[in-house]
């Protein structure tokens, strides 16, 4: 079985964790569009999503910048481990998000790829 993670990144300033899926055996699409990464979800099956969350008080109808790209996700790939990086500082947006979509783990910045990878390691077996 092929496994497909995809890795979504907004704002970045963190390590680039794509090497260690690699070595994890998935499949990585690597996406920094928010759109883009929506067009990926509904034309893919995913087993794990790694992304950043962040919010920006000029979103008006949105709590954050993945809300779409959950929602694709829960149609698409139901099962999808989703693990969201977020800064402490969104934390009261990041709950309100919790409340509508669910989150499998949600890491708080600074993230060392052991916890990334004991995090996707609970569901697979390498």
């Amino acid at each position: 079985m092929n496994k497909q993670l995809l890795f979504f990144v907004d704002e970045g300033g963190f390590d680039d964790f794509t090497p260690l899926f690699v070595s994890l055996g998935f499949t990585v699409d690597f996406e920094d569009s928010q759109r883009r990464a929506v067009k990926l979800a509904k034309k893919n099956t995913y087993q794990v999503l790694v992304a950043e969350f962040s919010h920006n008080p000029e979103f008006r109808d949105r709590v954050s910048n993945i809300e779409s790209l959950l929602a694709a996700l829960e149609v698409h790939s139901p099962d999808v481990k989703i693990i969201i990086l977020y800064d402490e500082i969104n934390q009261p947006q990041l709950n309100q998000l919790k409340q509508r979509y669910r989150m499998d783990a949600t890491l708080a910045f600074p993230v060392d790829e052991q916890t990334i990878k004991n995090c996707i390691s609970v569901s697979f077996v390498f």
